[in-house]
């Protein structure tokens, strides 16, 4: 029998100001219901035994959740999630519990996660739980069965207290933090202060090029913590970081003829502003996760906006080094590119669309296999993949813009598109060959 978890509890403790406090954008009742919800947890019940969220409205109206303060509510599942209200955790930690839950056959026990300072840690914020038996630093969740429910007893005594009672009686199994997830308990202002830092720093993606991973995330995710507490949505972030190109490409195509710059400040300016575009593109992705404001509309608009701006900054290198050298094969070269760079982006659809189910381009993974059905092509590309990524190209170009040769550029886009193009065409092919895979996923709401 698998562990079925609708429901969540959360178990208010603290001050009010405490959860009044915004931390990425969020209040914490308001992440830790968000959590859930995403997580496939509709039903969640608020235990505040000192009324401390008398005045407290949840931001968002989904129509199928259910939220209740009741004490003798119903737990609709076999087992709940029991939460300390002023704490975040790493939203992976939720795993963590529901797949030792299937894996183990004794489904009378309760579940804590617990972990240690480094869990996480960044820089000089570290992780801080709260104290299980004087040795464990609790991460602030656990998963416990339906029967051990007692409603009156978890909101008088905590959360904390609660398991504290369990575990005297050895009723609670303890799981290691695998992964060195964050997690935190807020009480002050430096914990807030601590956790935002945590939180930020966990958005951090394996998919990550070298230069974003580097350079990019670094410049970005400051970024994205002083915008989280403003009214942007992540698609007006899209949309405005796509403006960062559009003042590459004048620079690049009129910076010369219009602003009387040289070519070398005109590519220079043209190479900063679409590194500039580089950089923060990774803001709309980190404010949505952050928020929890991630839709299938988002992911495609980031993915065409970038295919879009990446097209208009290769035609403005091409015009670039036209007008530097006069050589209309730069031209040619810039229309080839366009039309190679269009087939890929054609390939990468139709594998996001049919196969992953989603808009986000990172989930595109064909030529990327180190399997026998990746291809030859396939194999290939996995060596180099990283070199393949948009946050390399374009940092290659601004390194081209700052010595004053971004002509070659011209080159490089050349070669690069053209390939991408011819070998995004053959996998296609073997693709349609061997048949998509039908989507199953009904929720690309995931980070």
């Amino acid at each position: 029998m698998s562990c079925s978890i609708k429901t969540a509890v959360i178990s208010i403790r603290g001050k009010k100001e405490i959860y009044q406090r915004k931390i990425g954008g969020l209040t914490l009742v308001d992440r830790h219901i968000l959590r859930f919800y995403y997580h496939g947890v509709k039903n969640i019940i608020i235990l505040d035994e000192n009324k401390v969220l008398s005045d407290w409205e949840f931001s968002r109206d989904y129509q199928d959740l259910n939220l209740s303060f009741s004490t003798d509510a119903t737990i609709a599942s076999t087992y709940y999630f029991l939460a300390q209200g002023n704490m975040i955790f790493n939203k992976k930690i939720l795993n963590l519990l529901e797949s030792d839950c299937n894996q183990d056959e004794d489904k009378t026990l309760i579940r804590a996660v617990v972990g240690n300072k480094k869990d996480g840690a960044s820089w000089t914020a570290a992780s801080k739980g709260i104290k299980l038996a004087e040795k464990y630093q609790w991460t602030g969740i656990a998963l416990l069965p339906k029967s051990s429910f007692d409603g009156e007893k978890l909101k008088t005594a905590g959360a904390g207290q609660f398991l504290e009672e369990k575990l005297a009686h050895e009723e609670v199994k303890i799981l290691e933090n695998r992964n060195s997830l964050f997690f935190h308990v807020i009480n002050n202002r430096k914990d807030a202060s601590d956790t935002g830092r945590l939180l930020f720093y966990s958005l951090r993606k394996p998919q990550d090029g070298i230069i974003a991973r580097t350079l990019n995330r670094p410049l970005s995710l400051p970024v994205s913590r002083l915008l989280a507490p403003l009214p942007f949505t992540p698609n007006q972030l899209s949309i405005l970081n796509g403006l960062l190109a559009v003042a590459s490409v004048f620079f690049l195509v009129w910076g010369n003829s219009l602003l009387g710059l040289s070519f070398y400040l005109s590519g220079f300016l043209g190479g900063l502003f679409m590194q500039l575009c580089s950089i923060y593109d990774g803001c709309d992705g980190e404010i949505a996760r952050v928020k929890y404001q991630y839709t299938h509309f988002g992911d495609w608009l980031d993915t065409i906006v970038d295919d879009i701006t990446n097209c208009i900054y290769f035609a403005g290198i091409a015009v670039w080094a036209y007008y530097y050298t006069g050589q209309q094969r730069f031209i040619y070269m810039g229309i080839a590119a366009f039309v190679g760079q269009w087939i890929a982006n054609y390939v990468m659809y139709y594998y996001l669309i049919k196969i992953a189910g989603t808009g986000n381009n990172q989930d595109y993974q064909v030529g990327f296999s180190d399997e026998e059905d990746g291809g030859v092509s396939g194999r290939v590309l996995n060596k180099v993949k990283y070199l393949t990524k948009r946050d390399f190209h374009l940092f290659m170009f601004f390194v081209l813009s700052l010595f004053g040769v971004l002509h070659i550029g011209a080159y490089l886009i050349f070669a690069f598109a053209v390939s991408a193009g011819v070998i995004f065409s053959i996998q296609h092919i073997q693709l349609l060959v061997k048949g998509a895979p039908q989507n199953d996923q009904t929720d690309d709401q995931t980070d």
